[in-house]
């Protein structure tokens, strides 16, 4: 007798789409890249964010914390986090693409994959964006994220954060 079990979500440590591919763990090294590139970017140039910080958050010690880094023909090309279990749904707690590699399609089809992946275990998404980083929350608004509110203050005082839910159901 064959039991079929479902796939957990974000369980899957080699994922292709169609013009990247995901896998996990981060290797230091990708995490060191990642986070460098990151650093040098916005909006974590403007958030304050330290090569460093980003580097020690991609590598730490967290079981609800799924890191993905993303490549194009073999290159990394950026990072995708999604904290799960969380608030009714998973979180998209860093989404981060390398500048070279923005406005290519890429975020769109990571975003497409964690919906997919939280269609089969939750009925939300969530998301955070800075409320200056206007080409992120264009991009959510037009893929179906709802903006729920402000935070003021939650990762400089100088900025708030804009939280995010996809209605799945």
């Amino acid at each position: 007798m064959i039991i079929n079990t479902p796939q957990k979500a974000f369980g899957k440590t080699r994922v292709k789409l169609d013009s990247c591919q995901l896998s996990t763990p981060l290797t230091s090294a990708q995490a060191q890249a990642v986070a460098g590139m990151l650093a040098a970017s916005e909006p974590w140039l403007s958030l304050n964010f330290s090569a460093a910080a980003l580097a020690g958050y991609l590598l730490r010690e967290d079981a609800s914390l799924h890191r993905y880094a993303v490549s194009v023909d073999g290159h990394l090309v950026g990072v995708i986090c999604v904290r799960y279990p969380w608030l009714r749904g998973p979180y998209i707690e860093l989404l981060g693409v390398f500048p070279n590699y923005r406005g290519k399609g890429i975020g769109k089809q990571l975003l497409a994959w964690a919906e997919a992946e939280a269609r089969a275990v939750a009925n939300n998404l969530w998301v955070v964006a800075s409320s200056f980083n206007h080409q992120a929350l264009n991009l959510y608004q037009s893929l179906g994220f709802c903006q729920i509110g402000p935070i003021p203050g939650l990762v400089t005082p100088e900025h708030d954060e804009i939280l995010l839910r996809k209605c799945l159901s």
